[in-house]
């Protein structure tokens, strides 16, 4: 998992494509007599953050990924965006999302589609008294090649969940293993049939 807005889980091919992060600082202009205005700060503009997603039907089902999207988009809340090592983000609403077909079947169902994905910060109104909860999430387990400390995880792990655990060890014979050397470049040559 890439990140989840609330129950929605990015599962895209590789990595995001795009990721874009804005944030603005305002400042008012307070004009003066016979001289230039001053500014001063008003406060700062809500983040934006902009994804361009890749979902492919070998991950998910694109279709369902993307229902499921506008569905929440329609709802117009806020929700906790987590990013897979477990990185809490805040609230955000979707503020656009703009899809390309770029694989489909033969009878018109989608294979892969590229997500333009739009959300704008969300900030609960203290005065009110209104929280969201900040939600807990197993981040995804982390290798490292640190040298271990007392006290420490002596394996140079981070806990977390993986899908690679689950992949069953390969079975059969194996085959030869090449180095880079063993074939020699002058006996490479390049087809002529393309």
């Amino acid at each position: 998992m890439f990140a989840a807005l609330g129950e929605i889980q990015f599962e895209v091919v590789g990595s995001p494509e795009g990721y874009e992060s804005a944030g603005a600082y305002g400042f008012g202009e307070q004009r003066v007599i016979e001289s230039k205005p001053r500014l001063q700060w008003v406060g700062d503009d809500l983040q934006r953050l902009n994804f361009e997603l890749m979902w492919h039907s070998s991950l998910t089902n694109p279709a369902v990924q993307l229902a499921l999207l506008r569905a929440t988009a329609a709802q117009h809340l806020a929700l906790p965006l987590i990013f897979g090592v477990g990185t809490y983000l805040g609230l955000f609403v979707i503020e656009s999302i703009k899809v390309k077909s770029m694989q489909m079947s033969d009878l018109g169902g989608l294979l892969a589609i590229r997500v333009a994905l739009a959300l704008k910060e969300w900030i609960p109104d203290q005065a009110l008294g209104a929280s969201a909860p900040v939600p807990t999430v197993t981040p995804l387990g982390i290798t490292t090649a640190s040298t271990a400390t007392a006290g420490s995880n002596s394996s140079g792990s981070t806990p977390g969940v993986s899908a690679l655990l689950s992949i069953p060890a390969a079975t059969g014979t194996s085959g030869p293993n090449l180095e880079a050397d063993d074939v020699p470049a002058a006996v490479i040559v390049r087809s002529a049939a393309r």
